[in-house]
């Protein structure tokens, strides 16, 4: 779509060119300043050609700023955009490191707790061991 505005806007242009070089030999009074009933009109004669030229060229100086001011504010936006985009991957990438730091936290507390079952285990052993030694000791 854009290439095709932009290929009718250059046909557009050429065509006004075109028609400017065809009609080289009229000429336009402009005024210049419209006077009062005490003072006279200021006019200027100039050719057709350099008017369409005039008119032509302030067309497209008054597009192209109109554009690049709509342009200024969507690159605003759009950077806004990004640096949010990178603060939301910051904190992502911040959550899932604090993850991985809590699930090896996790893994370790798990066998610190496993290696604390077998010991009590073992010493839940011993004691009965001890136990039946000194039943065995008290019967004799």
């Amino acid at each position: 779509m854009k290439k095709l505005f932009f290929f009718l806007s250059i046909v557009i242009i050429c065509a006004v060119i075109y028609i400017v070089l065809i009609n080289t030999s009229g000429t336009l009074n402009i005024s210049i300043l419209k006077g009062s009933t005490y003072t006279a009109d200021i006019t200027k004669e100039i050719g057709i050609s350099l008017y369409t030229i005039i008119v032509l060229c302030a067309g497209l100086f008054a597009g192209a700023g109109v554009i690049s001011l709509f342009l200024g504010v969507q690159q605003d936006k759009v950077k806004a955009y990004k640096r949010e985009l990178e603060k939301t991957a910051v904190s992502s990438d911040s959550n899932a490191s604090k993850v991985e730091v809590l699930e090896a936290k996790i893994k370790t507390l798990e066998k610190a707790f496993t290696s604390v079952v077998d010991e009590r285990t073992k010493l839940e052993v011993q004691i009965k061991e001890l136990n039946a030694e000194i039943d065995n000791l008290n019967k004799k």
